[in-house]
């Protein structure tokens, strides 16, 4: 629980502040700083994501008492990135290379993204070694940082750069409150060996690749969308697009981080089947959890723009939300769902190759296809790109597991989403906002657990019959 809590705390400080800091930019300043957040998801993407995935594989309580190198060897290559990369952009300021963005957003956006990377970095260290409480202080001071920087900035300024540069500080602020017990006394840079560091590269950068690609796809559409049809308009977007990337992945890392530690036990103690076993009634799990959120989301998403969204961006909110949701559910599967196949048997490269397969739709959407000039037509580029990723790599999960998950109990899952769906759709636009999105969630909850339970699904109704047997036999 101790690492699950920080989760729901942060996804909730996540949505509060996308939402502040829209409402006090306004659409066009949220649609510049939009961009500069998407420049800071690529830049952690690209050049440092491969640590943190070679943290998450090779680093354990374990390694860490057998093998110093792993850390240090970790450690030296995270500095040596992250130097290198303000290096490369202070030549640029120097150069004065023109990018049709303004320097000082270009700046701190990088600056943010080398931040975002470090946060990631130490966020996989604590949960590799299972420092539960260390990770929960992690994450709640930079959420908290966060709000109050960035939504702070937003308000006394309006200015997307200050915003950003609140961003950058959290960072700073919620690595260094935890750092002391994060670090390793292996000796230091010292023990690094190269031997290592190439192992980690072959590994960690192929699916860096295929996230790259994904997180170039948001960035690229943005700067279509400003460029076509001004800032505004790629702020409409962005704020639909934000919520997503922001609430969905948060329940994807979440679903990741109880379920894969523990394949990575299992493989360690009790051999590949067993791990493999495992994965495949996590699919199931993750489906479990993602499906009601996405068409829960959909369902309650009039209530939720008259409740949540500033007022600027309503109308364009909702018009983008429903033609991105399949995409956001997409990205959560594939990450919680699928992405431990090929962790676990390090075949990493297909999720190069599938995020290439994406960009090719969203491209051939957004920009080749007769009648693509349209906003709406950008928003189901993206969509259609995310959900061709997780497909591709879907298919080749399967063909590498030995065992796949219960067709029974996705059946149920399907059904139990259903069953909701019918209860809930009669409720839209039919009673004050506020009341009908709570009876919306509270009535949803209520079926689709209750159908879940019916069907014990995950065997989830006997457990909980166990634990009631347990608990009256103590008292007696």
């Amino acid at each position: 629980m101790t690492v699950l809590l920080p989760f729901i705390v942060n996804a909730g400080l996540n949505f509060v502040l996308g939402l502040l800091v829209a409402l006090f930019l306004g659409p066009e300043a949220f649609g510049l700083y939009a961009i500069g957040a998407a420049i800071v998801v690529l830049v952690n993407t690209a050049l440092l994501d491969w640590l943190r995935l070679s943290v998450v594989r090779f680093y354990s309580a374990r390694s860490r008492e057998r093998d110093p190198g792993i850390r240090a060897t970790l450690d030296l290559l995270f500095a040596g990135v992250g130097l290198s990369l303000c290096a490369l952009l202070a030549a640029a300021l120097v150069a004065g290379v023109e990018t049709g963005l303004p320097m000082t957003l270009l700046a701190v956006a990088v600056a943010g993204g080398v931040g975002s990377g470090w946060f990631d970095f130490h966020g996989a260290v604590a949960r590799a070694r299972f420092l539960d409480a260390a990770y929960a202080r992690l994450v709640l001071v930079r959420g908290s940082a966060a709000l109050l920087l960035m939504v702070g900035g937003a308000w006394w300024t309006g200015n997307p750069v200050v915003v950003l540069f609140g961003g950058v500080l959290s960072t700073v602020v919620s690595v260094l409150a935890v750092r002391r017990r994060l670090a390793d006394g292996g000796g230091g840079f010292a023990a690094a060996r190269a031997e290592l560091a190439r192992g980690f590269a072959r590994y960690g950068l192929p699916l860096v690749a295929g996230n790259a690609v994904y997180s170039l796809i948001p960035l690229l559409n943005r700067a279509v969308l400003a460029e076509r049809f001004g800032f505004a308009e790629a702020g409409y977007f962005s704020l639909a697009s934000d919520i997503g990337l922001r609430l969905f992945p948060v329940f994807a890392s979440m679903l990741e981080i109880l379920l894969l530690r523990e394949v990575i036990r299992l493989d360690e103690t009790r051999g590949r089947a067993a791990a493999h076993r495992r994965i495949a009634r996590n699919m199931v799990t993750v489906l479990a959890v993602i499906l009601p959120v996405a068409l829960g989301f959909w369902l309650a998403l009039p209530a939720f723009e008259r409740v949540f969204v500033p007022a600027s961006f309503r109308g364009h909110f909702a018009d983008y939300m429903v033609l991105l949701l399949p995409g956001f559910a997409a990205i959560a599967l594939f990450q919680a769902a699928v992405y431990p196949v090929f962790l676990l048997d390090r075949r990493t490269l297909v999720a190069s190759f599938a995020a290439l397969a994406g960009l090719a739709v969203n491209l051939a959407i957004g920009f080749v296809w007769p009648g693509s000039a349209t906003p709406e037509t950008i928003a189901i580029a993206q969509s259609a790109a995310f959900v061709t990723g997780f497909a591709v790599t879907a298919v080749m999960a399967l063909r590498l597991l030995p065992v796949w998950p219960s067709l029974r109990e996705i059946g149920c899952v399907v059904l139990a989403a259903a069953v909701m769906a019918l209860a809930v759709w009669p409720l839209r636009d039919s009673l004050p906002s506020l009341p009908e999105l709570l009876l919306q969630l509270a009535l949803g909850a209520t079926i689709y657990a209750g159908v879940i339970l019916a069907c014990d699904v995950g065997r989830w109704r006997s457990g909980l019959k166990l634990r009631w047997l347990a608990r009256r036999a103590r008292r007696r």
